[in-house]
Parts: structure tokens; C-alpha cells; sequence
């Protein structure tokens, strides 16, 4: 187990680091989270978000497949998220000497924001469990997670700052408000949106997935 949870600790890092330096510039940072995902050899099952580790909690709840050890380290693994986030945001900050932070776009309102950070958690999450239902290739899954980040950031990048992870969307905005004293008043919306979005997620992905295992049974009949 500890080894799994070095491997989230190390990919969060890298990701809030990407984040930091980049200012969230979108290949950056799904590029950044695809060389995380091979360092570690998807040793963790790479989520590096805790939107991610909610959906699988609640997926494997659904399909009563969780125990009290697995739930133990699943709440370990978003536990480690959230502090390597903030060890990345402060890395980021020496490197450059400035940070970034997420906020609503002027013209926007919390409710716009906080639905479309939902929604592209719920795309990200929902991918996350279904891909490797259709294909037996982590580098190929891994792929499509981290355009899926891409894609939602080029989406809506311009009204919520395309966060879709609590832990680097807390972590950021922290050590914003460490430096600068400022943009921490909507943060929550970082934080509940995602973790929202990755509930709903795993109902959504259970539905399709059960779809794709009774195809995958009727083909093996012949």
C-alpha cells in the first residue's frame, strides 16, 4: 500500500506542479499528467484526484465490491492528494516566484461555474471507469484521461479556469492566498463541484459499463 500511495503523492505533485508553472496551460498539464501516469506504471491505478478516487469509491460501493481495507486506502489515497498538492503549489511558487490561482471569469456567476466544473468532472470520471472496459492498454486509457483534461480546459478554461480536481483546485488557491491574500472566496466551488461530479460520474460510468459487459458476454456466446 505504501508504495500506492507514494505513486498518488508523486503524481499529484507533478500535476499541481505542471498547473503552477504553466498556468494551467492545457497540453501542459495533460501532458504533464500522462508522464505521471507512466513514471509511476499505473501502480496506484494513477487518479491523482480525489473527484476520481470519490467516483471509484462510490462505483465500487454501488457494485458491493468494497471492503473496509480497500475504502481505508482509497480515503488515504485523497488524503495524500490533497497535501502533495499543496507541496506541489509551493514547489511551483519557489521555481517561478508567482502564483496562479482559479476564480470565476468576470460576467460569470457561481452557479455557471460551478455546473461546468460538475459537468466536465462528470466526462473526466466517467471516461476514468469506462475506458478500461474497452480496452486492456493503460497507456491508451491514460491518453484519453489526459485529453479529456485537455479538451474540458480548452472548453470552459475561459469562465472556470478548468480545474476538474479538488485537491488542485484547494492546493492553488492556497498558496495564492498564502502570497497574495486574495481569490479564495469561491474555492469551495473547486473543491464540491468535482467531488460532485464524480459521484454522478459513477452512476453514469455503472450504466454504460454494464451495457458493454452484457454486449461483451452475448459476443463470447456467439
Amino acid at each position: 500500500m505504501l508504495r500506492r500511495l507514494f505513486a498518488e503523492a508523486i503524481g499529484t505533485f507533478l500535476l499541481l506542479f505542471a498547473v503552477g508553472v504553466s498556468a494551467g496551460e492545457p497540453f501542459a498539464v495533460g501532458g504533464s499528467l500522462l508522464c505521471a501516469m507512466c513514471l509511476t506504471g499505473f501502480t496506484s491505478g494513477a487518479h491523482f484526484n480525489p473527484a476520481v478516487t470519490t467516483g471509484i469509491i462510490f462505483y465500487r460501493w454501488q457494485e458491493k465490491t468494497l471492503n473496509q481495507k480497500d475504502l481505508i486506502e482509497l480515503l488515504l489515497y485523497i488524503l495524500v492528494q490533497f497535501t502533495s498538492a499543496i507541496l506541489g503549489g509551493l514547489v511551483g511558487w519557489a521555481v517561478v516566484s508567482y502564483t496562479v490561482h482559479f476564480d470565476i471569469t468576470d460576467g460569470y456567476m457561481d452557479a455557471e461555474t460551478f455546473f461546468g466544473e460538475m459537468l466536465y468532472t462528470i466526462l473526466l470520471v466517467s471516461n476514468a471507469l469506462v475506458v478500461g472496459h474497452l480496452i486492456d492498454n493503460p497507456i491508451v486509457c491514460g491518453g484519453v484521461i489526459s485529453m479529456t483534461i485537455t479538451a474540458g480546459d480548452w472548453a470552459i478554461g475561459k469562465i472556470t479556469g478548468g480545474c476538474f480536481n479538488p485537491a488542485i483546485g484547494f492546493g492553488i488557491n492556497i498558496i495564492n492566498y498564502a502570497k497574495n491574500g486574495s481569490h479564495i472566496d469561491h474555492t469551495w466551488i473547486y473543491v464540491l463541484a468535482p467531488l460532485l461530479g464524480g459521484i454522478l460520474a459513477s452512476c453514469i460510468a455503472r450504466f454504460f459499463i454494464e451495457e458493454l459487459e452484457e454486449t461483451k458476454r452475448k459476443k463470447a456466446m456467439g
